[in-house]
């Protein structure tokens, strides 16, 4: 019986990266990869994003072979149809990034990574076998050895290590012996996708105009967008293209889980009709359940599971990887400790003390990323509003979990648990913007404005909000900075959206809006309606006053109204004895002062006011429920008293 210091089931993306970071990080370990397939087969994630990328490029030292073996990533992309999906493509309203961003990421065409990675191990010194198939592993307790039986070779094996690691995808080997994975309190979502060769290149098609405005939109994850689905468009390197369909489940009478029926659905939509005239389709494969979690990834039995055989969220925003870069990172700290170590007391002691801190933070990790996805899901097909959100989205998560990620935070417990409270800040809030969404959306609907930016062709980016510290991530000692500019994004989007939900344009940005309407006003009006409006009204009419006044020899008293959002103008009064020369004057101030415009970055700070709201969450946040349309109606939200009774169902203290 051979022994290793770990055995790794399955040779995907999970193990195999694993396998390298061990060896890499202390190359005496003696390790074993065990793969049940023979061959590479291609592999429904190929889209990373920049956690991923600096996980590639720092933890395992793969720059050269990434630029060299896969293509680089432009960000994702979201296009936005009519309700009959009968545009074409250049007449799409578009989010997305004008030329790739500095912090890489990448898509991956998954049977040459895994090829690749197979070799590299072996060249490292770690055993990997293809074709050998688990058929027995007995879990062991304290410092004993597991013991795990594989067939190979026609042959049956029975190896023993002090480390055993499922990465087996969603065959999931360790669920035979223990029960991990639930599937509530996840997203509902299916998934049918497949591989096409020959599809059009979308740099080459539309106008001139249209193709100027953005570099490599091939590059980018695209997204189109419709009622509760989204479908994906993802390059590889070997010249074929993954595209798939993305939905949620309760939007279906019956969701296209046959390759007809799979082609039936990308048809019916114009544009992406236009890129795959002339494809054709390699492959097919299709899902019924995507989502489930779990509540531990590593035990003190010295056992873990990572990759699919962990969790799995959902690949709208394409962290599926982001989640196998905190896990193998938590579970190779801890394989490595245990090795280096040999005081078997003090070993035991230290897993038993961060082995659930580490479940802890792989469970408000998910729960994070969930929120973030939560957000928009319900509002995919609406230009207007999934426009905000994706920018909001891609600022929040650069500005908190890759920036965590590349400033090592993740791998220092006792940072992670001082910043505790943050986190519970930051969901309380995801859950009060989510239900201002659904109750834009609501009233868009009722209104019959849902989907008037859709036939705009208007193209949007977020690269204005991330401008401003893009360059700056991974950087320590930048805690209170970060916490200023995620409040001002968060009140930028919270605005942006009640600018769509109640029809006032430009709201988010005007400079008066933004020094009257801040985090305190969202918080004693979470779910600010019409009601609210006058109050704010008010307010605004109160502060450019004051602005006209400073400047004036007299008193002037400037009224806000409704409309002045459409028309531009505000009203100017006079108590005192005026000219109409001095009248205009001060008219044609306090017009430039509604006018005024200014960007996120220019908000009051809140942070004391964040601390304090954060600091009064319960730890029973982080389990909330995160899809807010299980508990939420937008269609009975029109009293503040009712929309504190909404907010105590998710425990948000207000």
């Amino acid at each position: 019986m051979q022994t290793f210091d770990v055995i790794i089931i399955g040779g995907g993306w999970a193990g195999l990266t694993l396998a390298r970071q061990l060896k890499l990080e202390q190359p005496a370990l003696k390790i074993q990869v065990l793969e049940a397939r023979q061959g590479f087969a291609s592999k429904v994630g190929e889209a990373t994003v920049e956690m991923t990328g600096h996980y590639f490029l720092k933890r395992l030292g793969l720059v050269n072979y990434l630029y060299r073996r896969h293509l680089p990533k432009n960000g994702l992309r979201f296009f936005f149809d009519s309700p009959q999906h009968d545009r074409p493509l250049e007449q799409l309203s578009e989010h997305g990034t004008t030329a790739i961003p500095p912090h890489p990421a990448f898509q991956l065409d998954r049977a040459r990574l895994e090829e690749d990675l197979m070799q590299m191990n072996r060249e490292q010194g770690i055993e990997v076998l293809q074709g050998a198939k688990v058929v027995g592993w007995t879990v062991a307790e304290g410092q004993q050895k597991h013991q795990l039986s594989y067939q190979y070779q026609q042959q049956e094996y029975t190896h023993q290590a002090k480390w055993v690691v499922d990465c087996s995808g969603r065959h999931r080997v360790a669920r035979k012996h223990q029960k991990l994975h639930k599937l509530d309190n996840v997203p509902q979502n299916f998934a049918a996708w497949g591989r096409f060769k020959d599809i059009q290149d979308i740099d080459s098609l539309g106008s001139a105009q249209w193709r100027q405005k953005a570099f490599g939109r091939f590059l980018s994850t695209l997204h189109f967008t419709g009622d509760g689905y989204w479908v994906w468009f993802i390059p590889l390197s070997g010249g074929y293209t993954s595209v798939g369909i993305v939905g949620e489940q309760a939007k279906f009478e019956r969701w296209p889980k046959k390759q007809d029926e799979f082609l039936h659905f990308l048809n019916q939509h114009s544009a992406i009709k236009e890129l795959l005239h002339g494809a054709e389709l390699i492959d097919f494969e299709a899902w019924g359940q995507l989502a489930y979690r779990a509540d531990e990834f590593l035990f003190r039995d010295r056992w873990a599971t990572s990759g699919f055989a962990a969790m799995f969220l959902d690949p709208l925003f394409s962290g599926g990887g982001d989640v196998i870069a905190l896990l193998n990172d938590a579970i190779s700290q801890q394989i490595v400790m245990d090795f280096n170590e040999p005081d078997d007391d003090i070993a035991n002691q230290r897993l038993a003390q961060q082995v659930p801190q580490y479940n802890q933070m792989a469970k408000e990790f998910y729960q994070g990323l969930y929120a973030h996805i939560a957000t928009i899901y319900p509002v995919l097909d609406s230009a207007e509003l999934a426009n905000a959100i994706a920018a909001y989205n891609t600022s929040a998560y650069f500005v908190e979990i890759a920036w965590d990620y590349m400033a090592d935070h993740y791998r220092d417990l006792e940072y992670w648990q001082r910043k505790s409270y943050l986190r519970r800040g930051y969901m309380a809030l995801e859950l009060m913007l989510q239900r201002q969404i659904l109750s834009a959306r609501h009233t868009m609907l009722q209104q019959d404005r849902y989907f008037d930016r859709n036939h705009e062709g208007f193209f949007e980016s977020g690269a204005d909000h991330y401008k401003y510290f893009v360059y700056l991530m991974g950087q320590s000692g930048r805690d209170g900075w970060r916490i200023d500019l995620r409040v001002k994004l968060f009140t930028e989007v919270f605005l942006r959206i009640t600018q769509a939900k109640l029809d006032l344009p430009n709201l988010a940005h005007r400079r008066v809006v933004q020094q009257c309407f801040t985090l305190v006003d969202i918080l004693k009006a979470p779910l600010f309606d019409e009601q609210d409006l006058p109050q704010l009204l008010c307010r605004l009419g109160e502060k450019i006053s004051q602005w006209v006044s400073e400047q004036s020899d007299n008193e002037f008293q400037v009224t806000v109204e409704r409309h002045s959002f459409h028309s531009n103008q505000v009203v100017v009064t006079s108590d005192t004895d005026v000219t109409q020369q001095q009248l205009d004057k001060a008219q044609h101030l306090a017009n430039q002062l509604w006018q005024q415009t200014d960007e996120f970055i220019a908000m009051p700070s809140m942070v004391p006011v964040f601390l304090a709201f954060a600091r009064e969450q319960p730890d029973a946040i982080m389990d909330s429920v995160v899809d807010q349309r299980l508990l939420f109606d937008p269609a009975h939200h029109h009293t503040h008293e009712q929309a504190d009774t909404a907010t105590d169902d998710v425990e948000v203290a207000l």
